[in-house]
């Protein structure tokens, strides 16, 4: 296997070494279209989550923003190191028109210098380019006035208490900052960045300086970086410095997004549900990559449109014998991604050959079986307030009530389900989104159902993101600190490794199910729904009404509670 990797990479570079470049029309200048991959020093990329939900989704995510830039630039250029080389060149055969494979020079630094890289490629170029974060999507080509701009940037960033407190930390820590940083800092308050989700520009010499100063910071911290959070000190030696020197050499950057964002109050970066008709660009930052959500619905638009290169990364855990965080076919001994590939592609064009019962059920059981035994313990142990017994004795009685009722739900019902159907089902999922609300007009005519695979249990406790975060203090304590009330978990069934899904549903998501139990257009449920509110509420918010419940109506098709009535499907 190795010597066919070294074979393959030197086949590689051959056919990589043509000239990596964008040619503006108007101008005739070169905007090269560049990317960054290094493996943080690890040597195993499918055990390594890289910030991200699970691996795999680190792996997916490359592949659509590789794939995605090369819809619509003929070149572009991957800088790596040698393991990020094999897996995205040589084991995905991403499709990478030059590959600069030299960054194994950094890995004697902190593995946490994630930013570094990118610093150390911005350095060498020469020419006018445009770097691209592996965690950034398009859907269409940037806009040619943006690419000839002397400096690029997505967009400036404002701080809030995170940047601001971050930064005094670091204050009281390294003992060197660069001077623009401390012109800027008595100047500007609060603190400014440009996120560098896409980088780049025209002018060179700015870049050259710029990242000498870089370099020159992260070389005076090195003997300070156990004593400070290094994924923060990233942002500052990247994205701050950044916006220090254009402020001292008074330069101009064209944003991509001309809202100024908090640094950490960006929304709407993960919504995959809404590209290519309202979304065209779309980036993972920050805890989007942490957000199971967001990662399955970047995972679900890979299968979709590329479903070879989905695959050929499943396939990559299965043959390592290395589990999926969502395991789809789990149940399926075969490894190749040929042959996932095709039985994929047979279920999205004949799922009505899919038998909904299962010929040879096995007995499933909860994720988290037995929590209800030590459940008492987490809670105090995490509230940190001394409970009488009684209370004690309720939850217990509550969370056992919880997991009774799940265990007869898989045990009784979700049993019988053919996994094969649960997947087709999945599979119809994802063009839900744009067969209804590409074109609204048409779209709002779509008949909905509540499915008829889910079942809902309730209880007197939000046991639902307790439950599904493993008893984390985190949920334990505020959730557990209120007043019973009735709660509603959804339980769908799933073809996973888990055997099932939960979703937390409230009042309103209540009503909308109950409106759905027979086939309903999007306009009919809107109608229904708005004799429950007080027309008073709703004469001077109708659009926020309307967003409302089409936001919810998007959350209930990721999780597969409502679908589309009948044969219809997105072309």
């Amino acid at each position: 296997m190795m010597l066919l990797s070294i074979v393959f990479r030197q086949i590689t570079k051959i056919l990589l070494k043509r000239s990596c470049h964008y040619t503006d029309t108007q101008t005739g200048h070169f905007m090269k279209i560049i990317q960054t991959s290094w493996a943080c020093t690890q040597d195993n990329l499918l055990k390594f989550n890289a910030g991200w939900y699970a691996p795999e989704y680190n792996l997916m995510s490359w592949a659509l923003s590789c794939l995605q830039l090369k819809k619509y630039y003929k070149d572009v250029s991957l800088y790596a190191d040698n393991v990020s080389a094999r897996m995205l060149i040589d084991t995905l055969q991403l499709p990478y028109t030059e590959l600069i494979c030299d960054l194994d020079k950094l890995n004697n630094i902190h593995p946490k210098l994630w930013a570094l890289p990118k610093i150390d490629t911005y350095s060498r170029q020469d020419r006018p380019f445009l770097h691209v974060d592996g965690d950034v999507f398009i859907w269409k080509s940037f806009d040619d006035q943006l690419l000839n701009a002397g400096l690029i940037s997505q967009n400036l960033e404002v701080s809030t208490e995170y940047y601001e407190t971050n930064f005094q930390k670091l204050e009281k820590t390294l003992m060197y900052f660069p001077p623009e940083i401390i012109e800027a800092r008595k100047k500007y308050n609060p603190i400014y960045a440009y996120n560098a989700g896409i980088f780049g520009g025209h002018d060179i010499p700015f870049f050259k300086d710029y990242t000498k100063k870089s370099l020159e910071f992260i070389k005076k911290s090195e003997g300070h970086l156990p004593n400070i959070d290094v994924n923060v000190f990233n942002i500052f030696f990247e994205q701050y410095l950044f916006y220090a020197l254009v402020k001292k050499h008074q330069k101009k950057v064209s944003v991509m997004l001309d809202e100024v964002i908090g640094d950490n109050q960006y929304t709407g970066f993960g919504e995959f549900c809404e590209v290519p008709h309202n979304k065209q660009y779309l980036h993972l930052l920050g805890t989007f990559k942490r957000d199971r959500v967001s990662c399955e619905q970047m995972a679900n638009r890979l299968k979709l449109d590329y479903p070879e290169y989905y695959y050929r990364i499943v396939s990559l855990f299965k043959k390592g014998n290395i589990p999926l965080r969502k395991n789809y076919y789990h149940f399926v001994n075969e490894t190749c991604e040929t042959l996932l590939t095709d039985r994929y592609k047979l279920l999205k064009t004949k799922p009505e050959h899919n038998n909904i019962l299962n010929s040879a059920p096995e007995k499933q059981t909860a994720t988290n079986s037995n929590i209800a035994t030590n459940a008492y313990v987490i809670v105090l142990n995490a509230a940190g307030v001394p409970y009488d017994e009684s209370f004690v004795a309720e939850l217990k009685q509550d969370i056992n009530a919880f997991e009774v009722k799940l265990d007869e739900i898989l045990n009784h019902k979700f049993i019988s389900y053919s996994k094969e159907y649960l997947y087709a089902r999945d599979i119809k999922h994802t063009p839900y989104y744009q067969l209804i609300f590409e074109d609204t007009c048409t779209g709002f005519n779509t008949k909905l159902i509540a499915d008829s695979l889910l079942e809902i249990i309730e209880h007197k406790y939000n046991w639902y993101e307790v439950y599904e975060s493993f008893f984390s203090e985190k949920y334990v304590k505020p959730t557990l600190n209120i007043e019973p009330s009735a709660n509603h978990t959804c339980v769908i069934p799933e073809c996973d490794n888990t055997g099932y899904s939960l979703v937390n549903a409230d009042d309103l998501d209540l009503l909308i199910l109950q409106c759905l139990k027979n086939p309903t257009s999007i306009i009919e449920l809107l109608n229904e729904v708005k004799s429950y509110f007080d027309p008073a509420d709703l004469e001077d918010s109708a659009a926020q009404f309307e967003l409302l419940i089409t936001g919810r109506i998007k959350s209930a098709i990721h999780s597969k509670t409502i679908k589309v009535a009948g044969n219809q499907t997105a072309q």
